[in-house]
């Protein structure tokens, strides 16, 4: 007899605690998938798990290997093994003209938002089952620049390289390395946009479909693109901000 639910299936998501990450790995627990998370701090963490966000996590600065590679052994030994990564955690760039950047801030973005995401990459690339799916946000700003944010917008274009770049590579072993591309949706890093009604209107005037983002839009995205069926995917950027990238 054949028909049915789909398998169940093993997933880490790094920034699992806020925003996007959050919504992704509630709606995957729900789904009756096995969900492992990472959060900067034990508190925050504790806290998602809490909410439905998954049945393990680690506190994990996605900017340190050696806490990157604990936290991946970590949810390897409790799950039994990954079908599937979704990198997520990212930080937000100053939000100052070019000109006034502090070198030092931009660093510590890139050590995130570009090398953190080749860190997570390589874990799963050692651990991974195949046929496994890595899917690396990359926001819709690495395809359609924000002023005043040139320093995000180049970490999330030089994310948007590393996973192509990852898919040209590993594609072949059964390993499908896709990146996704929101635009607005709600989070610790946008609620200071979303919330201000001087700003708001602004943003929403950007955005074709007249709406930000919900928690359910990139939920289901994402079930499909690191479940069993999107394999041939692999190398693509796939927006989802409701027409902000046109």
């Amino acid at each position: 007899m054949t028909g049915g639910a789909p398998a169940a299936r093993r997933y880490l998501i790094t920034g699992g605690t806020s925003g996007i990450g959050r919504a992704v790995a509630r709606h995957l627990t729900a789904a009756g998938h096995r969900v492992w998370i990472t959060g900067t701090r034990p508190d925050t963490v504790a806290a998602a798990l809490a909410e439905g966000a998954g049945v393990g996590g680690s506190a994990c600065d996605i900017a340190d290997p050696a806490a990157v590679a604990a936290a991946f052994t970590d949810a390897t030994r409790v799950l039994g093994g990954l079908d599937g990564v979704f990198v997520n955690a990212g930080i937000d760039g100053q939000g100052v003209p070019a000109e006034k950047l502090d070198p030092a801030q931009v660093r510590r973005l890139f050590d995130v938002n570009v090398v953190g995401v080749l860190s997570c990459a390589q874990q799963a690339h050692a651990v991974l089952e195949r046929p496994g799916v890595i899917v690396v946000n990359a926001s819709v700003n690495a395809l359609k620049p924000e002023l005043h944010f040139a320093d995000y917008n180049a970490s999330k274009a030089a994310a948007l390289s590393v996973a192509k770049s990852l898919a040209l590579e590993w594609s072949a072993e059964g390993l499908a390395v896709i990146a996704v591309c929101p635009g607005y949706f709600p989070s610790r890093m946008t609620q200071p946009f979303l919330s201000d009604p001087e700003v708001a209107p602004g943003l929403l005037a950007q955005i074709p479909a007249g709406r930000f983002g919900r928690d359910d839009d990139i939920g289901a995205l994402l079930e499909f693109l690191l479940g069993p069926d999107s394999q041939y995917l692999t190398g693509a950027a796939i927006p989802i901000d409701g027409g902000r990238n046109v």
